[in-house]
């Protein structure tokens, strides 16, 4: 029976991306990326994806298939490290908010965050590799030396080295559906079941690029991964204007993340007909919570976190029911590390048994627990990130993966007879097997997503404190007048009254209650949208713009400073 190998690359902003890097180096050393036909990527494993299929593409488009070695595999991948760690250095984040001409064109309902976000990514990862700007979706498609018309459903069983398939995973706001991205289409793959998706719209998706209407021909590469990592409340959607309408109304898609759907990325490999599978998952998992909080903030992230737990619990005991544990190879943050069952309470108030400690799967011996707990909490950012973080998220990506492959006899495919690479990220392996006060201290403040470089910097933490306490002397009066003002009950409810009026003439405009008192549908509130738009997208980025910078240029170095391998104590 032919065998199909598909690669999973999961979400988790930047700390997904370097850990994919680590799975990918070590792929390469047990020569299975060359046997890849499939890959299935979403947010920050579309970012890796993206930048590592731009390379592969090169270099399937070079060289013949006989003349590919496993050694091109691993030379591709460092490549690819080196390049994507120094662009990363760079903020992407906060560089999103560092353009003054960008931030106003926030005012636009056509564009959004994750449109800046996608011009940082073509600028800093895809253009470099891609040789040129702004590379479209379907320039995607490989095409071997001597197969103009290569096809890789109909092609890849003549080849050593395969052409993969790339799938970028986004989700949907209008439908809550799947939104793929690949070289030939863009769209909502069609349901494996149609009788368990009872939605009333379905947006097809076109056969071909070129059947779509013109502007949305030239989709790009770097829109496309800016949509699959549009983090909600982080980035705003990415929005696709022109491609549907209903009832003779535009349709305007807004695209975010696609571990909304699926932060794996399963289905896609499924859909290709995959029957081995690489998975490498470094999602955020689900955390015990003592006493969780009640409040309604805390208990809807929390709910919402359940329901992305439970989705990567059914995907992958799905995937392992139909397809068997020995053709799957799932590697993520936490594995081998221990689960402690707590007894219940019994009649003499004392707990009924010890807590018992299971180990899932063996625990990695080259990556101490704490280190890996440290790991597994890193934030899922779009930050800059620096050396000790990168470098530890590779090793453990590449430890933990080459253990899942021995135990999974690498998903019966031949091992690789090219010599093993010295990678960068090794260098920090005695660290993470006995760490350093020092070390445990940086990672376990790269859990934080703001105040990282105050809590490095000791001398700098307390200089800023003394400043601020020293502004709040010197502004002691203004600041007393301001605390004994009192404030009106109407004032109060002016303020109130203009959030109602504000939710109202949105709703307004968007036509949300002309359904209902048809007459409202004639109010002449075209404009407020826009106005509404400038207030809080465009105004409040350009006037931040200053201290952007400021912390691009003074802050930003200081933090990759202090994580530099060389500094590390």
């Amino acid at each position: 029976m032919p065998t199909k190998l598909g690669l999973a690359l999961s979400g988790g902003g930047f700390r997904a991306s370097f850990f994919h890097l680590g799975v990918l180096a070590q792929l390469a050393e047990a020569g299975l990326l060359r046997h890849v036909e499939a890959i299935s990527a979403v947010s920050g494993g579309a970012i890796i994806a993206a930048l590592y299929y731009l390379h592969l593409k090169r270099l399937l488009e070079e060289k013949p298939d006989a003349e590919i070695t496993d050694a091109d595999y691993t030379a591709l991948v460092q490549t690819v490290i080196g390049e994507f760690l120094q662009a990363t250095e760079q903020n992407l984040r906060m560089l999103t908010f560092a353009d003054f001409t960008a931030n106003w064109k926030m005012r636009r309902p056509d564009y959004s965050r994750s449109d800046r976000l996608a011009a940082l990514y073509d600028q800093w990862l895809y253009r470099k590799a891609a040789g040129k700007n702004w590379i479209e979706m379907r320039e995607l498609k490989i095409r071997p030396p001597g197969f103009p018309h290569f096809h890789p459903y109909y092609h890849n069983w003549l080849r050593r080295a395969k052409v993969p398939v790339l799938v970028l995973n986004a989700t949907t706001l209008n439908t809550g559906r799947n939104w793929q991205f690949t070289a030939r289409t863009m769209g909502e793959p069609k349901p494996t079941w149609r009788e368990s998706d009872s939605l009333p719209i379905r947006l097809r998706r076109a056969p071909d690029y070129r059947h779509m209407v013109l502007r949305q021909q030239y989709f790009t590469l770097a829109h496309a991964v800016a949509a699959s990592s549009a983090v909600p409340a982080l980035l705003h959607p990415l929005s696709l204007s022109d491609l549907y309408r209903s009832h003779c109304l535009p349709v305007r898609v807004q695209l975010v993340d696609g571990g909304v759907h699926d932060n794996l990325g399963i289905s896609a490999l499924v859909d290709e007909g995959c029957t081995h599978f690489a998975i490498s998952d470094a999602s955020g998992q689900l955390g015990f919570e003592k006493e969780p909080e009640t409040s309604p903030a805390f208990v809807l992230a929390r709910t919402a976190a359940i329901l992305q737990e439970r989705i990567r619990q059914e995907s992958l005991n799905r995937l392992v029911e139909t397809r068997g544990r020995e053709n799957v190879a799932f590697v993520h943050l936490r594995q081998g590390l221990a689960v402690r069952e707590l007894a219940w309470i019994g009649q003499d108030d004392q707990p009924a048994e010890k807590d018992q400690i299971i180990f899932p799967a063996p625990q990695c011996p080259d990556i101490a627990p704490e280190v890996q707990e440290h790991l597994a909490r890193i934030r899922t950012d779009l930050d800059a990130f620096t050396e000790v973080e990168a470098y530890s998220l590779m090793l453990a990506g590449f430890l933990l993966s080459r253990r899942e492959l021995a135990d999974r006899r690498n998903l019966g495919y031949p091992p690789s007879q090219a010599n093993h690479l010295r990678w960068p990220f090794l260098a920090i392996g005695r660290w993470m097997k006995t760490p350093s006060a020092d070390y445990l201290r940086q990672l376990e403040v790269g859990r934080l997503q703001f105040g990282k470089t105050l809590l490095l910097y000791p001398s700098l933490l307390a200089g800023s404190a003394t400043l601020v306490l020293l502004g709040l002397v010197a502004l002691w009066p203004v600041l007393a007048k301001w605390l004994s003002l009192k404030v009106s009950l109407g004032a109060i409810a002016a303020g109130l009254g203009l959030v109602a009026l504000d939710q109202l003439a949105h709703k307004l405009a968007r036509g949300r209650l002309a359904p209902l008192v048809p007459v409202l549908a004639y109010l002449p509130l075209g404009w407020y949208p826009t106005f509404r738009r400038i207030v809080l997208r465009a105004v409040p980025p350009v006037v931040g713009t200053l201290f952007v910078r400021a912390y691009l240029r003074f802050i930003n170095p200081l933090f990759l400073n202090r994580g530099r391998l060389a500094n590390l104590k």
